[in-house]
């Protein structure tokens, strides 16, 4: 073959590459146009898919930080009796303001913190729906931060307590620091007062003002997802003369429709005790007095043991 005929080959092979190398970035240019739409959709929609199966929010409860925020006024709870060295030390013990040194001794003998609910009662002698608190509730507040990760937003309009179970409290014990009228905290309260299947009521607006015992959710929302900051919410539930184990289902909606989640998640529950009606020992600080007991206890610790056993039977719980 001549050397003009094997240049002429080699241009003719050289245009067919170079022709199919062009038709084929055309037709697949051409063919991602034509479904760029369809995978796009496809795309979004299992993205969409994966944000709705990872859970619609998370909820994080913090005990409240007793050091730091001692409550106004509160109990406290042992599952035994003190010993005669105990009493001893418990009623040396110098009241201050917050009481605090008097939770710092019990502690470490499995002492546990319970406050006086804030406030008893309510404007207009009363709560929504006709509740009301005459006497002293019982409480152990703590905070509930909920937050989403979701891409697309929901909506929380409604949370009820359930009460998984109630019981009368066990304690032996209870060490007093006696209200002189304590002062409300912001946040939200509910009201398990009663046995396992009495209704609960809730949640309550804590805050001063004119919503206060109003019906959050009746005015509310709780916006999540899509970016929203996360809700920290001070939690305050109520029991009488019952401890109770309970949980929160939020009803929420989001695109999808109307659902419901449980706080805490599982089946872990929340728990919140009351004093027990007749404890063994009674111990409560007399402003003015000191201290005063009652029950299976050594009266010559307690300079005010009259006062206290003057006090009436509801005050016991």
């Amino acid at each position: 073959m001549s050397a003009k005929h094997r240049t002429l080959y080699i241009a003719v092979a050289v245009a067919v590459v170079l022709g199919g190398l062009l038709f084929a970035y055309y037709a697949n240019y051409i063919l991602d146009r034509i479904t760029a739409d369809d995978r796009a959709r496809a795309d979004r929609k299992a993205a969409s898919t994966a944000d709705r199966e990872q859970p619609a929010f998370v909820s994080v409860l913090t005990p409240r930080d007793i050091e730091q925020d001692p409550p106004e006024n509160f109990i406290v709870l042992l599952d035994r009796k003190l010993t005669a060295s105990e009493q001893a030390g418990l009623t040396a013990v110098n009241v201050d303001g917050d009481g605090l040194d008097v939770w710092q001794f019990l502690k470490p003998l499995g002492g546990r913190l319970v406050e006086y609910s804030a406030p008893p009662a309510f404007p207009n002698d009363g709560l929504e729906d006709g509740l009301y608190t005459p006497d002293w509730r019982w409480s152990q507040s703590f905070n509930l931060n909920l937050n989403s990760d979701r891409s697309a937003g929901l909506t929380i309009n409604s949370m009820a307590a359930v009460k998984d179970s109630c019981r009368p409290s066990t304690a032996q014990t209870v060490v007093d620091l006696p209200p002189a009228g304590a002062e409300g905290r912001q946040g939200l309260m509910w009201d398990l007062t009663g046995n396992t299947k009495d209704r609960t009521y809730g949640p309550y607006v804590l805050d001063d003002g004119e919503d206060q015992g109003q019906l959050f959710f009746r005015h509310n929302v709780i916006e999540l997802g899509n970016g929203q900051a996360n809700i920290a919410m001070n939690i305050q539930p109520r029991v009488s003369d019952r401890t109770c184990t309970w949980h929160i289902n939020a009803s929420y909606t989001d695109t999808t429709g109307t659902h419901t989640q449980r706080i805490p998640n599982g089946t872990e529950t929340f728990t919140t005790e009351a004093a027990p009606k007749r404890p063994a020992q009674y111990f409560a600080h007399v402003i003015g007095a000191g201290w005063g007991c009652t029950g299976q206890v050594i009266r010559k610790n307690c300079p005010a043991a009259a006062t206290v056993e003057q006090l009436p039977p509801e005050w016991f719980g």
